[in-house]
């Protein structure tokens, strides 16, 4: 399990109401969007990584459509290093507790993208992992240190 503590980044989420809602701005999709709980862990981590590790909004990746087996899913983000997905993450609520089924669906993901890291949170609660795809091992992590390979566009 990795120890980061997200809220630290909130500060930073820009939300907004309009009427009854409440709005946040994404900054890589340069949009505003409806707040819901798996949007501001995702908004957190994407602060997380732009301040903490310098990984420019250019470098990341919100929600494409992605085709797994025969079916059209979305990922929740990918940071890329010159062009080349090279971390995937699985975002949940932060209610939600981090499952087998949370592991399967990013890894069902990776099939198509083939990424060196994966990273799946809820906000609270994270884990790191990285894949030899010449080995096909899986070993987990204690730290994000790899992430500044992404720094570079």
């Amino acid at each position: 399990m990795i120890e980061i503590d997200l809220q630290a980044y909130h500060s930073h989420i820009e939300i907004r109401k309009k009427g009854n809602k409440k709005y946040l701005f994404d900054p890589v999709r340069k949009k505003e969007l409806i707040v819901q709980p798996e949007e501001l862990v995702r908004q957190s981590w994407i602060y997380y990584l732009h301040h903490e590790h310098s990984i420019s909004m250019a470098s990341l990746s919100v929600e494409k459509k992605i085709k797994v087996g025969q079916f059209s899913r979305r990922y929740d983000l990918i940071a890329y290093q010159k062009g080349t997905p090279k971390v995937l993450f699985e975002f949940k609520s932060f209610n939600v507790s981090i499952t087998d089924k949370a592991c399967r669906q990013i890894a069902s993901y990776n099939l198509t993208l083939s990424v060196q890291y994966l990273v799946i949170s809820n906000g609270i609660t994270h884990f790191a992992y990285h894949l030899d795809h010449e080995t096909n091992e899986i070993r987990s992590l204690s730290n994000l240190t790899f992430i500044s390979e992404c720094r570079t566009l």
